[in-house]
């Protein structure tokens, strides 16, 4: 089972967001869509990237795999005070009539509530990395390229039950091709665009689609917490305890196994 977790300074999973001393959530204000993530590198034609994205098929790299359990829910931050939020997309298909979209669904927890949505992802522009951006290690003697791939979502709740609204901004992710046109997940790289590697959705969430207010939200692939969610903290292992002030965030159950998106049974007679 793998465990990675990524460790940032707090001002680069919200920008200016701090988290230091969970100060009281501020009232709503006035915020504008979240701008373009710019990634470093070669940008790839038209044909070209349209090429790629039919030989990559890069919704898996976001949909759960049910082999997996917990390992491929998306962790992040949502608000002003690092409440905990998690994303799980059991639906990903890609849009016959416009390559590169993707009609996604699956369910977020946040508040202790499940709630369902559906949306879109769009890859829009795809990047080669540099050898440098790529930070190949010392002995990888094959530099297989890797590309980032930027581009926007979309997701509602199709319930009012929970945090009903719409989340929406920039998604980018650094992959390579395997054999056989496999893509996956470049977890290190030094690319700003996602935050030195791996999935990220960088936005916000609006009540409705009309609301001139906007909460932020971040979320990646494995585990996206701050230094200061984590007391004590080892690279590939649970060697942490949760800092208290965080556990009252959500984050106090860091490591259950919870499949929280399954639907429960109900035992008939």
């Amino acid at each position: 089972m793998r465990y990675f977790l990524l460790i940032t300074a707090p001002a680069l999973l919200l920008g200016a967001t701090h988290f230091h001393s969970l100060p009281p959530a501020p009232a709503p204000k006035k915020t504008v869509a979240p701008a373009a993530l710019a990634a470093p590198g070669v940008v790839l034609s038209n044909a070209a990237r349209t090429a790629l994205l039919a030989r990559a098929q890069l919704g898996k790299l976001w949909q759960h795999r049910p082999q997996n359990g917990t390992e491929d829910v998306l962790n992040g931050c949502y608000g002003y005070d690092g409440r905990r939020i998690e994303f799980v997309f059991t639906t990903v298909q890609a849009d016959a009539h416009s390559p590169g979209r993707y009609l996604v669904a699956g369910k977020f927890r946040c508040y202790g509530d499940v709630t369902p949505f559906r949306g879109s992802v769009e890859v829009q522009q795809v990047q080669r990395l540099s050898n440098e951006q790529a930070a190949y290690s010392a002995d990888d003697e094959n530099k297989t390229p890797t590309y980032c791939a930027t581009g926007s979502f979309a997701l509602r709740s199709t319930t009012h039950h929970g945090l009903g609204g719409e989340f929406n901004g920039r998604v980018a992710l650094d992959f390579k091709l395997q054999a056989g046109n496999r893509a996956e997940l470049a977890t290190y790289t030094s690319n700003p665009a996602t935050r030195n590697g791996g999935l990220l959705f960088d936005g916000q969430w609006r009540e409705d689609a009309t609301s001139e207010t906007a909460v932020p939200v971040l979320w990646k692939q494995d585990i996206a917490v701050t230094r200061q969610v984590l007391t004590r903290f080892g690279l590939g292992d649970r060697s942490g305890s949760i800092n208290a002030k965080y556990a009252r965030v959500g984050w106090n159950n860091f490591w259950s196994n919870e499949e929280w998106w399954v639907e429960k049974s109900v035992a008939r007679r």
